[in-house]
Parts: C-alpha cells; structure tokens; sequence
C-alpha cells in the first residue's frame, strides 16, 4: 500500500507511530452518515493490518445500518496514555462488509486482540451472530506533538497533501 505525505517526516515513521497507537488502544468514536447528518458512536475495534480496523456489532446497530446505506465513515483514536501532549489518529475511508473466508478471517483477529477484554469475545459462537465490518482507510491524520507540532496528513494512491500547522 502506498502513502504519501508532505510532512517532514517519513511516511514510515508516522505509519509505524499511528500502528503502535492503534495496537495500543481498543476503542474510537466512529462517525457514520444518517440521513445527510453525522452519527458517533463510541465502538470497540481492532487492527487487521496497516490501515484497517475491524469492529464487529449487533446487526441492527445505527452505525452498522448507516454503514450499508453510506460507507463513507471515519474513526477517531485518542489514547489514553499521551504523557501530557495532544496526540490522536483519525482515520477516514469506507465501510466493508466482508463475507466467507474474510469474514472469518476480520472476526479471528479482532477475537485475537480482544480475548480477555470484552466479555463477548469469550464465547465466540456469539459473535458469530454479529456484522463484522472493515474501515478500509484511505486517508490518516495524525497528531503527535512529541513528534511534530501540527497535524500530518496521509493518503493513499500517491497525492501529495498539505501540512498544515494547528
């Protein structure tokens, strides 16, 4: 997957950073679009990859709805240990509802990463039941004072963005 970025730093170094905070932490505020209006809602996920999150819902869920009707969606990430700088990842893009194998393969990981945490990932024959959906990034911003003082901007297939400093 390539990104590109204008930032002075190395799209490998904020993609490595902007992975560790995604491993770090397990849970966003998702936005999703509901009759022309925006609809948060805080979710529990997990990362399949370098630029995906998984989540897995009840299938008559808002968002999950909302994902079926427009998949444009954005997830938010804020940590919880900044050591005293700003510091999140918003990550933009679409919605994907796998099936078969992929389906398995999104609902393993995010069964992986959350055993122990949620006590619905202990029974698995439960989240079976459940609609598992991809946020497939297309775009990563990132904010990290420690390590620039402005947001970076990342996007996919090879455009050039700006830098702005906030």
């Amino acid at each position: 997957m390539k990104w590109s970025t204008d930032s002075p730093l190395e799209v490998s170094t904020i993609m490595e950073r902007v992975a560790s905070i995604l491993d770090e932490d397990d849970m966003c505020v998702l936005g999703t679009i509901e009759e022309q209006e925006p609809r948060l809602t805080p979710c529990f996920f997990a990362r399949l990859g370098e630029h995906r999150l998984v989540f897995v819902s009840s299938k008559e869920a808002r968002h999950v709805i909302n994902g079926h009707t427009n998949p444009h969606c954005s997830a938010l990430v804020v940590p919880k240990q900044t050591q005293g700088r700003l510091v999140s990842v918003h990550l933009s893009g679409t919605i994907m509802f796998p099936q078969g194998r992929d389906r398995l393969a999104a609902l393993t990981a995010y069964a992986s990463q959350m055993k122990g945490k949620l006590l619905a990932v202990n029974n698995m024959h439960g989240l079976l039941d459940k609609r598992v959906f991809i946020l497939e990034a297309e775009r990563v911003e990132f904010v990290d004072t420690h390590l620039h003082h402005g947001r970076i901007l990342v996007e996919r297939n090879h455009s050039v963005i700006g830098n702005s400093m906030t």
